[in-house]
């Protein structure tokens, strides 16, 4: 009792199948995650792609299918590799917050307060607060104690008091940008006006800071690096 053109989408499915298959193979060999959980996004994959193919751009669709199996698991790949997982309504919420700011700015206006901008989000003011530390908390794995293995939520909290006990021996201009920003969560345009140089300056300072705070926690032992 389909309708038509979704009996025939699934047909199609059903004739495509081993390119699923195949995607899920190869992204196995590079990573040991289940096949169940791989072959199911990139069947998703699959069917996504057929929904979208268009025949008149002239591209095979074993080759279009292919690339949206491998997209899919991709995609579901990168999400899992997060160490602190942040709900998306928090991350839609800080993005939408943080565009009212840039605006403000873009119209030479002073920034909101928290409370204020929470007011104009129309949340409260700890939804707020929860949504501006869960990107600081973000900012303080992925920048700096990565590449690394998944941590626990113990391994999360031993990793910052590390971070915050050793951040006072980085000498001059990368140590004062590494605590502005990873500790008490100023973005880099924040920080280059605070510290009146450009953003480049400002991200290779902060490029050799955290190639310093790597080179210790190998040395203390808190992260193993991934070798290809």
């Amino acid at each position: 009792m389909l309708p038509p053109c979704i009996a025939r989408r699934n047909q199609q499915v059903l004739e495509h199948l081993g390119l699923a298959h195949c995607a899920t193979r190869r992204q196995q060999q590079r990573e040991p995650e289940e096949f169940d959980d791989l072959i199911q996004e990139s069947r998703f994959g699959l069917i996504r792609g057929l929904d979208l193919f268009d025949p008149d751009r002239g591209i095979r669709p074993s080759s279009y299918l292919l690339s949206r199996a491998t997209g899919q698991i991709l995609h579901y790949r990168r999400d899992r590799s997060r160490t602190i997982r942040i709900p998306w309504r928090l991350r839609d919420l800080y993005a939408t917050g943080m565009k009212i700011q840039r605006d403000r700015e873009q119209k030479q206006e002073p920034a909101l307060s928290d409370q204020a901008l929470a007011a104009e989000l129309s949340v409260s003011p700890e939804r707020w607060a929860a949504a501006v530390n869960s990107q600081r908390a973000c900012h303080i794995v992925e920048l700096t104690l990565s590449p690394i293995e998944p941590a626990s939520p113990i391994e999360e909290d031993e990793q910052l008091s590390w971070l915050k006990s050793v951040l006072h021996q980085v000498d001059g201009m990368p140590g004062k940008v590494l605590q502005a920003h990873l500790i008490d969560g100023q973005s880099i345009k924040d920080l280059a006006q605070a510290f009146n140089c450009s953003r480049s300056t400002l991200r290779q300072e902060l490029k050799e800071g955290l190639a310093l705070l790597r080179e210790w926690a190998r040395r203390d032992g808190l992260m193993q690096i991934k070798t290809s």
